[in-house]
């Protein structure tokens, strides 16, 4: 569904500001384009009155019990980070299809039995028979059309640079060179995961990073350096 800011921001009795605010720091299900947010709208509803069974009606108190005393520094302060670190960072993947590097990127998923890996493989091939999730500038995001309720307690996100690049019929028909794939537990796991990454996505400097394929430690800190970015804005 596509509504204006302003009208979704109404209907939530939220300020303008702080659904801005909200949807770059994905804390609510709603992707911005302009002035206008799009959304499913179950899900939204459903996230509406999470809120209001938990009484956060303050942007401040949102994430005030999940946080609390936490250490600033604790990776579960940054969830894009924490879930990229889990999932891990590999280089020079192998294959020469959408297929095969996803196969093999779904071969490194950290602590799933074989018979898991099986059906994650299919659960993401079926969601690339939907539309591919080559999102443009070399990067694609493939992900299960359904949360994974068994296997996968916190989000994980498997960095993968490809040794070679591979046509993924993205949107601007160029070949993809890195894979992020996001499995999560729940809807908004997902959603924050993924309004988090598109955040660095569109960070000029950021992917200028990741053409370069740097290693594991230089990419994460950066990842944690814009998250820390996303929340003080």
């Amino acid at each position: 569904m596509r509504l204006s800011l302003t009208q979704i921001a109404n209907d939530l009795g939220l300020n303008l500001d702080t659904l801005d605010r909200w949807i770059r720091q994905g804390k609510i299900p709603v992707n911005r384009q302009g002035t206008m947010g799009i959304f499913n709208e179950s899900e939204l509803n459903r996230w509406a009155e999470k809120q209001r069974k938990t009484h956060m009606d303050a942007e401040d108190t949102l994430f005030a019990h999940k946080e609390g005393d936490q250490n600033r520094d604790s990776i579960s302060t940054y969830p894009l980070f924490a879930a990229l670190k889990r999932g891990g960072v590999f280089h020079s993947l192998i294959g020469m299809s959408k297929d095969e590097v996803i196969q093999a990127a779904v071969d490194l998923i950290p602590d799933f039995p074989g018979k898991d890996r099986d059906e994650i493989y299919f659960q993401l091939m079926e969601r690339e028979k939907l539309a591919s999730t080559g999102i443009g500038k070399g990067v694609a995001i493939p992900h299960p059309r359904n949360p994974l309720n068994q296997g996968v307690s916190e989000p994980i996100i498997v960095t993968c640079f490809l040794e070679k690049s591979v046509d993924f019929e993205a949107i601007d028909d160029k070949p993809v060179s890195v894979l992020f794939i996001i499995l999560s537990p729940t809807v908004e796991n997902h959603l924050n995961m993924l309004s988090r990454l598109s955040f660095c996505l569109r960070d000029s400097d950021f992917m200028a990073l990741v053409r370069q394929k740097p290693d594991a430690d230089l990419f994460l800190n950066r990842i944690k350096e814009i998250e820390i970015t996303i929340d003080k804005r």
